[in-house]
Formats: C-alpha cells, structure tokens, sequence
C-alpha cells in the first residue's frame, strides 16, 4: 500500500492548502465552514460518488469483484471513529452555542484525530501490511502486495520525489488564487457556499478518483478500496489538526459541526458502507445504492439554499 499512501498524502497537502486558502479569503460567515464543507464533501465523493461509480464500473464488467474484507474494516472503523467526533461532536457538544468547539475541545479533537492516523499509518506499512492486500487465490489480478516497483526507466529515486515536491508547492502557491475565484464564483451564481467544499474537493480528488475507477475496471477492487477509504480517513486525520493550528494563529474559528440534514447523510453513508464494504465482495446493486446517497447530497445542498439558482443573464 505504500504507492497509495504516497499519492493520498500528495492530494491532502493540497486539500489542506486549498481549504485554508479558501477560508482566510472568504466571507467570515462563509470561511468558518468552508473547511468543513470541504472535509464532507471529500466523504460523500469517496464514500458514495466515487464507490458508487467503482462498484457500477466493475458491476457491469464482471458480476462481483472481491477484496480482503480486513482492510475496509480497519478503515471504515478509523472513519467512523474520527468522522463522529469532528462533525458530530462539536454539534451534540455543550461547550460552545452551534457547530463549534471550546479550546480544550478543539486540542483534543485535533490532536485525537492526528494520533489515529499516525498510528493507521505506521501499522498499515508494518505489522498490518497483508490487510491491504489482496490473499493469493481471492481473486483480482494482484496477487502480491499492493505496491509499486522501482522507478520506471532506472532512474534514482530522488527524481521523482523532487519533481512530486515541486509540483506540490507549486498546487499550493495556486491554492491562493483559487480560493479567491471559488469565492467569487459563488457570489455570481448566487450558490451556497458549501458548494465550494464540492469544487475543492473535487479537484483535489480527481487523480484519486480517476486512479480508482482505471483500477475497478481492471477488477483490482483492493486498489481502489485502498485509494478511496485511505483518502476519507487522511481528510479527516490530516485536515482537522492543520485547520485548528491554523485557527491559533489566525484567530478564525472553524464551525465543525454539521447541520442536521447533512448529520443524518452521514450516518446513513457510514451505516451503508459498514453494511456493503465488510463482506470482501460487491457488485453492482450496491454501487447504485451510494449513488443514490450522493445525489441525495447534492439536493439537499440546493434545498437548503431555496432550491437551485436562476441561471443570470
């Protein structure tokens, strides 16, 4: 799984440079929930749009395609865990009026979510490495660790770390004007502002995204299951404690807590994962099924901002 990781932590340093970018330059109504909107969105793209796709993709190719039940289990459990105590919490909390948290509540939500993954991510590449594989004779066409080889053409290592680090810094320098643009994209249109959690995420996602969907018409469901659950738990392990060191030197407090409609989009995504990723197997019936989660996302965006905007002259 180390290629995987590699990408998923690439697609978070932008998604962290984006989402802050957005924030400091949004409205101060609209930039206290922009990390937040981004952190869901990034949720219900891979946990119900993008697996929805990948199941109806390798649905419609072969019947059913398997994966080591192992992996979505240590995964979904991690996201369950961390999704409840950063959009959940802060809503059912006492502490601080709305979606917010109180400064003790805040370090320990940062610093829990940033332990969790650290830990995930040491054992996912040492004693737990077979979790994220798929078992000789179970199907698929990889049969060894999912992994990569040494670089293509011989070249040294560092080549491609270096380039990987330019290009990084270079998204993130870009970061600045797209939050900008987002923001006044939205005000244009007259769409709510958790519509720019959507765009961001989905630019952020897309070399996941596309990377997953090539590998579910493959039939390596492992790899996909890999990409997707590995992205939505670094969202919420990595993204979380940057937004609140962020916020202590900056002085904008983020709103963590979801509003109701989008609490219950949650539970029901979890609930529906849980139920058709610890099987080690899916097909195309369950694919349809998040599809069907993630359009119910998109209107209640809509609904909740008095329906879809008039297109303007």
């Amino acid at each position: 799984p180390l290629g995987t990781i590699v990408l998923t932590l690439a697609a978070i340093t932008i998604e962290v440079a984006a989402g802050c970018s957005v924030m400091l330059q949004a409205d101060p109504s609209d930039g206290a929930t922009v990390v937040r909107d981004s952190m869901f969105a990034v949720l219900m793209l891979t946990l119900n749009g993008l697996i929805g796709l990948a199941l109806v993709i390798g649905g419609i190719r072969r019947r059913e395609q398997q994966f080591n039940l192992q992996s979505t289990s240590s995964y979904l459990s991690l996201i369950t865990v961390l999704a409840m105590i950063t959009m959940w919490l802060p809503r059912a909390s006492s502490s601080e009026p709305g979606g917010w948290m109180s400064d003790p509540m805040e370090i320990f939500v940062g610093g829990a979510s940033l332990l969790i993954y650290l830990v995930f991510l040491w054992l996912q590449t040492t004693y737990y490495q077979e979790f994220f594989t798929v078992p000789a004779g179970e199907g698929g066409p990889s049969r060894a660790p999912v992994g990569h080889a040494s670089p293509p053409g011989g070249r040294p290592l560092a080549v491609p770390v270096t380039l990987m680090i330019v290009s990084l810094l270079l998204v993130i320098a870009l970061a600045k004007t797209l939050g900008g643009k987002i923001s006044a994209t939205l005000d244009v249109l007259n769409l709510p502002a958790a519509i720019g959690g959507v765009l961001v995420a989905a630019l952020v996602l897309a070399p996941e995204g596309l990377a997953a969907l090539r590998a579910a018409g493959r039939d390596d469901m492992q790899r996909t299951v890999n990409v997707l659950l590995g992205s939505a738990l670094a969202t919420l392990g990595l993204t979380v404690p940057a937004v609140i060191v962020l916020r202590f030197f900056t002085g904008i407090e983020p709103e963590m807590g979801l509003e109701p409609p989008f609490l219950v989009l949650l539970i029901a995504t979890l609930l529906v994962s849980a139920i058709n990723l610890t099987r080690g197997r899916v097909n195309f019936l369950q694919g349809m099924v998040h599809l069907i989660l993630f359009l119910a996302w998109i209107m209640v965006i809509l609904d909740e901002a008095g329906g879809p905007p008039a297109v303007p002259p």
